[in-house]
């Protein structure tokens, strides 16, 4: 006589919570995950803006403190030679004035280049993200042009390149000034940059 076996019947509702419970958790997971690496790419955005707000600051000080005050010295020292040599063409001059006037620091702008070439930046804030572009691009492309315009005029004349004559420095007051113009002109965008609320907010430790 076969024996008949009695099924228990599906509790499904069971079933549901289980498989509830299982979507649940593995939504859970890929939630964290997400979380974790948002919280990541965040942090590293955060590091890698800090490290330019510290290069751009050694920069403003660099202006301030270094550029600024020896291109004032070296205007002086081009408008006496244009003097000396339009009252006596004949006079020479003491070159080795100039020489102590060439620029033995740059300004920096590596932090930005890694942090572009690291990709964070395209979740950085866009509209600071710019406005430092725009500096940096500023700085990079026309204003280190005319830092070695100057450095290599006055390293001519000390290789004797150049004639010290009164056309020579006439040139090279024309060009100081036009440093000078440029300098302030960075110098505001600093300026500007360092006023930002959100620059300020990037909060980075020393």
């Amino acid at each position: 006589m076969a024996l008949k076996y009695k099924h228990s019947p599906i509790k499904w509702r069971a079933v549901f919570a289980e498989s509830a419970f299982i979507g649940a958790s593995i939504l859970l997971a890929f939630g964290l995950q997400d979380w974790d690496e948002a919280k990541d790419i965040e942090e590293r955005t955060l590091i890698a803006l800090c490290n330019v707000k510290s290069e751009l600051a050694f920069n403003r000080v660099l202006l301030k403190s270094d550029f600024m005050p020896r291109q004032e010295g070296m205007l002086r020292l081009s408008y006496a030679a244009v003097s000396q040599l339009q009252a006596q063409p004949d006079t020479n001059l003491e070159e080795a004035h100039f020489e102590k006037m060439l620029l033995r620091e740059s300004l920096r702008y590596s932090a930005w280049t890694l942090a572009g070439e690291s990709g964070y930046l395209v979740y950085a804030n866009f509209q600071l993200a710019t406005e430092i572009g725009a500096l940096i691009d500023y700085q990079q492309d026309r204003y280190q042009v005319m830092v070695d315009r100057i450095n290599t005029a006055i390293m001519d004349l000390k290789l004797s390149t150049v004639e010290s004559s009164l056309d020579y420095y006439l040139s090279l007051s024309a060009m100081i000034e036009e440093w000078i113009a440029q300098t302030q002109y960075l110098e505001g965008k600093y300026d500007a940059l360092f006023e930002r609320e959100d620059f300020i907010d990037l909060t980075c430790e020393d």
